[in-house]
């Protein structure tokens, strides 16, 4: 694969040259975004504070205008209060003309008694005398904003005019107050271009604005986030961002004036507002852009003087890879880092060289190996498709393994029968799963062993092992027979000698009895000698076996055996016990265990032979024999099922009973345990799988 045909994206040069600008550029990313976030926060919080020192500023400047009326208001009417509700009308004038000089913002004056009858007035007009509003318990009171016809708010200050002496009220002195001059005076300047700067009493209502015709027009400043919160009883807020009645983006800021019950508002459009972000990040962006352009440019002249190096070395492994010669060294141009680099390489390539020697002799070994230890394998891949065989494999069945002449299965461990070469041979299937890194690779090996041999000394072993059984069991039957037939010859012996006597008194009816008695017997004989046949036939299908019926018949053939002994035998069988096996091999299982157990039984004593499915385990079968004899030396316990071991006497035991057991037990995917205790009896208890009949 040469250069042009690996893609752009997968090129080291291109991985350094996207390093060398992610290094360039990130760093001074995330540095300038910290930079700026950190200016941005600390300018909005400085304009932010600025605006809301400023609004708190003028409702204290308002609050003071308020204040210095009421003073003046009320060292007037303390001062002055014998002239301004005495008869001498110039004395009163004069009062009235130095409060107008003084207030530039009264418009009208009154005074009135203490049953709130004007007395005097300027200017002299309709205004009604129920504007006099005199609260009882205050001595100053301001009124709430009124708006003449014109739309302009104005404002009522009535203070009492005590008497000097007692101190009660004799009279009260009121004036109307021009807002919009006073307003005027803080609205006039604005405290940026594009800002606003208006007034709200605690109805709502708009009382002054930077442009007074919307105070003209009684505009509804109520929809107001900031309002809203006036309204609502909040004495200030430092900063809301909302949009106005105009639909712009705005920060507002407000504090309450407390005396009047005012709100002083300042709004502010965000774009006005944050022009010192907005400067201040074009100006961290151009810088920005120059650095990454400058690093960048460093980046791709550093990242090419490393990346040329590399090539070269990428091209001399290509001319090697070409030619097949390992042990041609790369020239070291440099002795930096890649120098290092091509210097180990080609150590690499010698090791390589050594190693590949030593695969080529090891897998003649190996050859040798697996074909020398006799057996067939075959690797399977997880769709159990053969992905590899031997020879030993391949002279067994052919090139032919899509049609192989037996079921592949993925059974660990099984003997099966298959036609090799024409001839019958009995192979052992052994499965080893292996743990491929692809699902490609080898899932399964599968070793194919002959065992014809061994197979056929087993079965010939445990043919000689039963016909030995049988002849242990011959006497007994023979007894078993000798009975009815004694009493065949007895009534056989009686008819004939009554018939030679020619007895006039036997009947055919006693002549039909006689002879069923006979046919009784010999029916019974019959049994007995077809149980003895049927355990030392020989079978070799297996079937669905009921080990309960089969113990059975095995348990009535040691009948004669266990009475000679004296031994009661107790047996428990459940029916409908169905395990998958042959019958006559398992008929030798409980022939053997129960031939050892009345062996080692004493005279007198009780076998207890049980079968049943477990409790816990509805698919498991338990066959068990319990005797109570002498038990086994816990010595001979590992010994019990090797081949030819017994502790019986010389020539009353083969030595291959359990051994033989044993293994038919495990043909039948069963477990055989024992468990003996010197002096106390021997447990033999086997564990087969459940079948359901017709399965």
């Amino acid at each position: 694969m040469d250069n042009t045909s690996i893609p752009w994206w997968m090129r080291i040069r291109t991985h350094v040259l996207l390093f060398g600008l992610a290094m360039s550029i990130f760093p001074l990313f995330i540095l300038s975004n910290l930079s700026f976030n950190t200016v941005k926060q600390y300018m909005l919080n400085s304009i932010w504070e600025q605006n809301f020192e400023g609004v708190s500023v003028l409702a204290d400047e308002v609050q003071e205008v308020f204040k210095n009326i009421e003073n003046n208001l009320s060292y007037i009417s303390v001062a002055n209060g014998d002239a301004l509700l005495g008869d001498d009308e110039n004395k009163r004038q004069l009062v009235f003309k130095t409060l107008l000089d003084q207030e530039p913002f009264v418009e009208e004056i009154r005074v009135a008694d203490k049953n709130l009858t004007v007395l005097d007035k300027i200017p002299w007009g309709n205004t009604a005398e129920s504007d006099l509003f005199i609260p009882s318990h205050q001595s100053i009171f301001l009124s709430k904003v009124i708006f003449a016809e014109t739309g302009d708010p104005k404002m009522y200050v009535t203070t009492a005019i005590p008497d000097p002496n007692t101190g009660e009220r004799i009279g009260y002195f009121q004036v109307k107050i021009d807002l919009n001059s006073i307003i005027d005076n803080f609205t006039g300047h604005r405290l940026s271009k594009e800002g606003n700067l208006y007034f709200i009493d605690k109805s709502g209502n708009l009382i002054g604005h930077t442009e007074y015709s919307r105070v003209l027009d009684r505009e509804d400043f109520r929809g107001n986030p900031a309002v809203q919160n006036f309204l609502e009883g909040n004495e200030y807020s430092q900063g809301t961002e909302y949009k106005n009645s105009e639909g712009t983006n705005v920060i507002g800021w407000f504090a309450k004036v407390g005396n009047p019950d005012w709100g002083v508002f300042i709004e502010q459009t965000t774009r006005e507002a944050y022009q010192p972000i907005y400067s201040f990040t074009l100006k961290l962006l151009i810088i920005a852009i120059l650095i990454m352009i400058i690093g960048s440019l460093l980046s791709i002249i550093f990242g090419l003087k490393l990346v040329q190096p590399l090539e070269n070395l990428e091209g001399q492994v290509k001319k090697i890879i070409s030619t097949g010669d390992i042990q041609e060294e790369i020239p070291i141009e440099s002795w930096d880092e890649i120098g290092r680099l091509v210097q180990s390489f080609n150590q690499l390539l010698f090791l390589l060289d050594e190693t590949n020697e030593n695969l080529k002799n090891e897998k003649e070994l190996l050859r040798i190996v697996v074909d020398g230890i006799g057996a067939g394998m075959v690797l399977l891949d997880e769709e159990r498709n053969i992905v590899w065989w031997n020879s030993i494999f391949a002279r067994w069945f052919g090139d032919k393994l899509t049609d192989l002449p037996w079921k592949l299965s993925l059974e660990k461990d099984r003997v099966f029968t298959v036609n090799v070469n024409g001839e019958h041979r009995h192979m052992r299937q052994i499965l080893y799963e292996l743990t491929p890194d692809k699902s490609n690779n080898a899932a399964y090996l599968l070793l194919l062993e002959d065992v014809t041999q061994q197979t056929e000394m087993e079965a010939r072993m445990i043919e000689s092992d039963k016909m030995a059984t049988v002849g242990l069991l011959a006497s007994g039957v023979a007894h078993e027979i000798n009975n009815p037939l004694a009493i065949v010859a007895a009534h056989s012996e009686d008819l004939l000698d009554r018939l030679k006597e020619e007895d006039q008194s036997l009947e055919q009816d006693e002549i039909k009895a006689g002879l069923n008695i006979v046919l009784e017997q010999v029916i019974r004989c019959k049994q007995i000698i077809s149980r003895l046949l049927g355990l030392a036939r020989k079978s070799h299908d297996n079937d669905y076996v009921d080990i309960g019926q089969s113990s059975a018949q095995v348990l009535e053939l040691l009948k004669h055996r266990a009475k000679q002994k004296n031994i009661k035998i107790v047996s428990q069988i459940d029916a409908g016990l169905f395990v998958l096996g042959n019958e006559s091999e398992w008929q030798q299982v409980v022939l053997n265990i129960v031939t050892n157990a009345l062996d080692a039984s004493n005279a007198g004593g009780t076998l207890e032979v049980a079968a049943g499915r477990d409790d816990n385990n509805n698919e498991e079968i338990h066959f068990s024999v319990h005797d109570y004899g002498q038990g086994i030396p816990e010595k001979y316990l590992k010994k019990l099922f090797v081949p030819f071991f017994t502790t019986k006497p010389v020539g009353q035991g083969t030595g291959l009973g359990l051994f033989i057991s044993y293994s038919i037990v495990q043909k039948m995917q069963g477990k055989l345990f024992i468990d003996s205790t010197e002096g106390k009896g021997t447990i033999v208890d086997i564990t087969l799988p459940s079948y359901k009949v017709g399965a």
